[in-house]
């Protein structure tokens, strides 16, 4: 007997304890919220949330592969590139670009995303449309029938359609990972942030 009372009171004091711990962290995220509130309501700054050196572009692949095309003719091709303040190379642009191409929207198999560092050179930097090519080296993510990294490059050409609009033709090629090869022709209109 007095062991069922000793563990009913070791469970109650149990109970009691997490009932503490919730109102106590509750206690501290009231608190912290308070003085985070406090402290921005004191300074004079607003937050700038504008995407600067940011691209998003969308389009078709046209895979090279055979493993590609048997998953399908065509793919999806979107891309977001960040250019980098300094480049690397004089005369051009210095930028991260991150691809997804797949059949679909879903990664599930199937998918390819080639990740490359970037360079982009104007050929006429006095005209209202300029056109440039662009090179590039990374990785590729190839996920068809396993999932695995390859080294890939990329290249192609594009032209500014307006003052922050682009088209590009673009090829990537790599090497055999991941049950195929990330080579492709890519097709895509961008905009620039």
């Amino acid at each position: 007997m007095n062991r069922l009372k000793e563990r009913a009171s070791a469970r109650s004091l149990r109970e009691v304890m997490r009932h503490m711990r919730r109102i106590i962290n509750a206690a501290a995220v009231v608190a912290a919220l308070g003085v985070s509130a406090a402290a921005g309501a004191q300074s004079q700054r607003t937050l700038d949330v504008t995407a600067y050196g940011v691209s998003v572009r969308a389009g078709v692949a046209l895979p090279l592969d055979s493993t590609l095309t048997d998953l399908a003719p065509t793919l999806i091709a979107l891309g977001i590139e960040y250019q980098l303040n300094r480049p690397l190379l004089r005369g051009g642009e210095t930028y991260f670009a991150l691809d997804y191409w797949a059949k679909n929207l879903r990664f599930e198999k199937g998918t390819v995303l080639p990740l490359t560092i970037n360079q982009r050179v104007y050929l006429n930097n006095e005209s209202l449309r300029r056109n440039y090519y662009f090179f590039g080296l990374g990785v590729a993510f190839i996920n068809v029938t396993s999932s695995d990294t390859a080294i890939a490059v990329r290249g192609g050409f594009g032209t500014e359609l307006g003052p922050n609009t682009f088209a590009e033709i673009g090829g990537t090629l790599s090497d055999r990972a991941g049950g195929a090869r990330a080579n492709a022709l890519t097709l895509q209109i961008g905009y620039r942030f």
